[in-house]
């Protein structure tokens, strides 16, 4: 009984294996007891070739490049009034100049979608700018206030997730 592996190689019932790419009256046969490492190479063999796609590799890498370069988006200039404060009773007016980073390949889909939904974005903003606390605002790298504005716009842009918030220029006075 010949039971077959690879197409040239074969066992039969006494457990040799048998190499069948010779003439049969040339054929030779290897011990038992190495016969597993033969067939593990050409196992291993087999695996190996075709395990890449070049065409796939290529499209994965400029996709990749593609999303690692971000590009800026203007969301716009906000002008503000913070609530008084308690202690002296002043006024501190906040000007704002604001931009998100997205993917450069998503640029477009994000124009599109933050100008449909403009009066939403500059609404849901200014009231995330007016729930800053000054303490928020004292903080130099405004972070706080940052992930605010970002949890806005990622609500509106749903499929396409903003990378960072950035300012253009920002401003506080004093009435």
């Amino acid at each position: 009984m010949l039971v077959e592996l690879c197409g040239s190689v074969c066992i039969d019932s006494n457990d040799e294996v048998l190499l069948l790419t010779m003439p049969r009256d040339q054929q030779s046969t290897v011990e038992p007891r190495y016969a597993h490492f033969g067939v593990l190479w050409l196992l291993a063999l087999g695996l190996c070739i075709g395990c890449y796609d070049g065409e796939l590799l290529v499209h994965e890498a400029r996709s990749t490049a593609l999303n690692t370069r971000l590009a800026e988006v203007d969301l716009g200039r906000y002008l503000t009034t913070m609530p008084r404060d308690q202690k002296n009773s002043s006024f501190t007016e906040l000007e704002l100049h604001v931009f998100c980073t997205v993917p450069r390949s998503r640029v477009a889909a994000v124009k599109s979608r933050l100008d449909a939904e403009e009066y939403r974005l500059r609404h849901d903003t200014l009231a995330a700018i007016r729930g800053a606390t000054s303490e928020e605002l004292a903080e130099p790298s405004l972070t706080q206030l940052r992930s605010r504005i970002e949890g806005v716009v990622n609500a509106i842009l749903t499929d396409t997730p903003v990378k960072s918030i950035g300012f253009y220029q920002i401003a506080f006075r004093r009435r």
